[in-house]
């Protein structure tokens, strides 16, 4: 009966992490073809977002890229350096943070939502990624499925 439990389990966790993954891979090709403008970094810094986190406080820290763009004459201020749509802020240590926000030149590229404006990034999530989530997704099946065949009469 356990090894049903854990099957089922499997099964749903790895379902759901490929579901996700080919998910955001679609919604990342829409994202491609949002335009394009050139934007000032008007900040940069750090901050702690605020996200449930399992890490140690010493790993909570993103980097704070705040820039100003024009759409259609008027203008826009925004933070995000990847898509919401997509990802979380990415965090780590306090000096990882300082040098990927110091990364980032005084002018950028931002991608915004010819839709809404407001919304941009700078930097797209990388496919690898979200590939890696698909592939370890299908592994939690595999390994729910060796419950299942390894189960004793």
């Amino acid at each position: 009966m356990e090894a049903i439990i854990s099957c089922a389990f499997a099964l749903l966790i790895g379902g759901v992490g490929v579901w996700t993954g080919f998910r955001l891979l679609r919604e990342r090709k829409v994202l491609n073809g949002w335009r394009t403008t050139r934007g000032k970094v008007i900040e940069r810094g750090t901050y702690r977002p605020d996200m449930p986190a399992l890490g140690p406080p010493a790993f909570r820290y993103a980097p704070l890229v705040k820039y100003a763009y024009q759409v259609d004459g008027r203008e826009f201020v925004n933070d995000c350096i990847r898509p919401k749509r997509i990802q979380l802020p990415h965090h780590n240590t306090i000096e990882w943070a300082r040098k990927k926000a110091a990364s980032f030149a005084d002018e950028v590229t931002v991608h915004y939502n010819p839709e809404d404006p407001s919304e941009s990034f700078l930097d797209q999530t990388p496919k690898m990624l979200l590939y890696i989530v698909i592939v370890a997704s299908c592994l939690v099946i595999l390994f729910g499925l060796m419950f299942l065949l390894m189960r004793r009469p």
